[in-house]
């Protein structure tokens, strides 16, 4: 039930009408999701080519990831600017009978790297949003995109000890941490539960009080 559910919202955003105002309160989530997203840096720049890739559930609303075309960083002597993929993220909270925006964010989402000698090439890419340590209810976002075949999960640790799993429904990563404000350990596996790719992300800010993450390195 609670699938159909989902894929219906998918539907219904992707045939809804585009428009470009973010509102904070939604009477239905698809009001919400359906917009297009701020490009990376710039807030007045939206993205063009606007697709919800997916739509997920958390436990207190759901939260979708998105794609689009924006400017791209790279300065160009073109007249016409160059563009980049972008992936957005939009946490929702619903409240009653009515749904709120939590959190959103966008980051430029670059194929992998080649491997190069003494360099192996990168089995998925990730980007992590976060809300400001001052709100009431704080959580943290993992987002990103899967590139082997070999990956069956990927599983990451959160700065407040909670541990989330994905399989990476159609090649998507998309995990909303409750209470964190921030990653500690990012965790590729294969089918049989071997890490096949292992980061410890850098805290961004570590004095924020509630970083419980303890060093990894040399495990392996």
């Amino acid at each position: 039930m609670n699938r159909r559910w989902l894929m219906g919202i998918v539907g219904l955003i992707c045939l809804g009408t585009v428009g470009y105002t973010v509102s904070i309160v939604a009477a239905t989530p698809e009001e919400m999701l359906r917009r297009p997203f701020s490009c990376p840096g710039s807030s007045k720049a939206e993205a063009k080519d606007f697709q919800v890739l997916t739509v997920r559930k958390w436990e207190k609303g759901i939260v979708a990831l998105s794609r689009g075309n924006c400017p791209s960083e790279a300065k160009s002597l073109q007249k016409e600017a160059s563009v980049q993929p972008a992936l957005s993220y939009r946490v929702v909270k619903r409240n009653g009978m009515e749904w709120s925006l939590k959190s959103t964010g966008s980051s430029f989402n670059q194929n992998p790297d080649k491997p190069t000698a003494g360099k192996q090439q990168k089995l998925i890419r990730y980007h992590v949003g976060r809300t400001h340590p001052n709100v009431k209810e704080r959580h943290t976002v993992f987002y990103g995109e899967i590139f082997s075949p070999d990956v069956a999960a990927v599983e990451v640790v959160f700065d407040n000890g909670k541990v989330l799993r994905d399989t990476g429904t159609n090649g998507m990563l998309l995990l909303v941490g409750s209470g964190a404000t921030g990653i500690c350990d990012v965790r590729a596996l294969g089918t049989d539960n071997q890490i096949l790719q292992r980061d410890e992300p850098i805290p961004i800010q570590p004095t924020l009080g509630s970083n419980t993450c303890q060093p990894i390195s040399g495990q392996l």
